[in-house]
């Protein structure tokens, strides 16, 4: 009955990790370069760099919305950081029940529109990673969710199927075939353990809101 069971934990483990394998991947590599969002969109738009932020940036940005939107509801200023050299200007007109109004990018240093180009690279890094940039939000996020519950349960089963597992993680036999490959996923494992568990369960629960009920 035991091995029975861990067998069909190997059988879990082996499938749960080839159907989702390449999806997985591509949700990690994105999450990690969305890391570096600010710094990737900054690249692709070079019409940006001549932006300087001074002292009186802030006012530039509020003259600019005097003359642009003097009747609207509310406006919003975002001013430059150390991560982007740019002034986010927008406001919602009077009476709107949009989301989100119209914005503008400002020159840090004169207070003029900026125009750069519509690469748009990090936010889809950004949203790739949480909802499949390109989808339907609600679908792309409840196939993420999905994926990273499977992940959960190759991680656990994995466990299960391997008993030896951490004493395994001091064995490697070279130029043994599907053994070495065996081994060295074995150590990958116990050495990544920690990190696969957390983002996988902090990923669910991010995700707790639209996934149950």
């Amino acid at each position: 009955m035991k091995q029975g069971f861990r067998q069909s934990m190997a059988w879990l483990h082996t499938w749960s990790g080839l159907i989702l394998c390449w999806l997985l991947f591509a949700i990690f590599l994105t999450g990690t370069a969305s890391y570096f969002r600010q710094e990737i969109q900054l690249w692709m738009e070079p019409e940006t760099h001549v932006s300087r932020p001074d002292t009186q940036t802030a006012q530039r940005a509020y003259d600019w919305l005097q003359q642009r939107a003097p009747g609207a509801q509310s406006w919003t200023i975002t001013l430059p950081g150390p991560r982007d050299p740019v002034v986010q200007a927008s406001w919602r007109e009077a009476g709107s029940t949009a989301r989100r109004g119209p914005s503008e990018i400002l020159d840090a240093g004169t207070g003029q529109v900026l125009s750069p180009r519509d690469s748009n690279a990090g936010n889809f890094l950004y949203r790739f990673h949480f909802e499949l940039y390109g989808m339907d939000r609600i679908t792309g996020r409840w196939i993420i969710g999905v994926a990273t519950l499977v992940m959960l349960i190759g991680i656990v089963s994995g466990v299960i199927t391997h008993r030896r597992i951490f004493k395994d993680f001091f064995t490697l036999r070279p130029r043994k075939g599907q053994r070495s490959w065996l081994d060295g996923h074995n150590a990958a494992a116990v050495l990544a353990l920690p990190f696969h568990l957390m983002i996988t369960y902090s990923g669910l629960m991010l995700l707790m809101t639209l996934l149950m009920p």
